[in-house]
């Protein structure tokens, strides 16, 4: 299933190196990967395939442990970023915060 991750952090030139470094040392190629800077932050999104729900928490959680990152959040693909389906409106997803 493709996971989505939307990430606040701060517009370093090393972060968005690390965030790759972390899909890449479990062998993971972002299908998408989108980067904006609003002020003092950096809003990050990303999607991958293929990817169970359990693992992209886990990611999730690893993001918020650098320094850089503010906030990172996951959902499968089909849900908004809090979680409602994009049709039904229910649902819960999976935020974390540093």
């Amino acid at each position: 299933m493709r996971q989505r991750f939307r990430i606040v952090a701060v517009p370093d030139p090393q972060t968005l190196p690390r965030i790759l470094g972390l899909f890449a040392q479990r062998s993971l190629v972002p299908a998408t990967m989108s980067a904006q800077r609003h002020g003092d932050l950096l809003h990050i999104e990303t999607a991958l395939d293929d990817l169970d729900a359990p693992t992209a928490a886990i990611i999730a959680a690893k993001l918020c442990e650098s320094v850089l990152v503010a906030s990172a959040i996951c959902w499968p693909t089909g849900q908004d970023s809090c979680g409602r389906d994009d049709q039904s409106g229910s649902g819960t997803g999976d935020a974390i915060n540093a």
